[in-house]
């Protein structure tokens, strides 16, 4: 619903990023949580069996469940796409923060 009315502000300009799971190594009270030993097999799992999950996409839920994790460098790189390239904007999906993270890597 809030992403809705974003559109509305989002005329030529500005991004959304929807990602579901963010993982990479976080920080939590001087202790490194690395989440990215758990994200990243989690996204090569649910990438080879999409094909398979892709039914499944129309039950309530299945967005939160079956949607592959992101890691926060391509989140960041993303942000950093939406920032240099005027083209780029509205509101992205995973496959979108995907693609545009790739246009920026080096």
């Amino acid at each position: 619903m809030i992403a809705l009315n974003f559109t509305v502000l989002l005329t030529s300009s500005g991004i959304v990023l929807r990602p579901a799971f963010i993982y990479g190594k976080r920080r939590v009270d001087g202790f490194e949580l690395p989440l990215d030993l758990v994200g990243e097999p989690a996204e090569k799992i649910l990438r080879a069996v999409e094909n398979f999950t892709k039914p499944l996409s129309s039950l309530p839920a299945s967005d939160l469940l079956l949607a592959p994790p992101v890691s926060v460098d391509d989140v960041a790189l993303a942000v950093i796409n939406g920032v240099r390239d005027d083209d780029f904007f509205g509101i992205f999906t995973i496959d979108q923060i995907k693609e545009a993270a790739n246009k920026v890597r080096v």
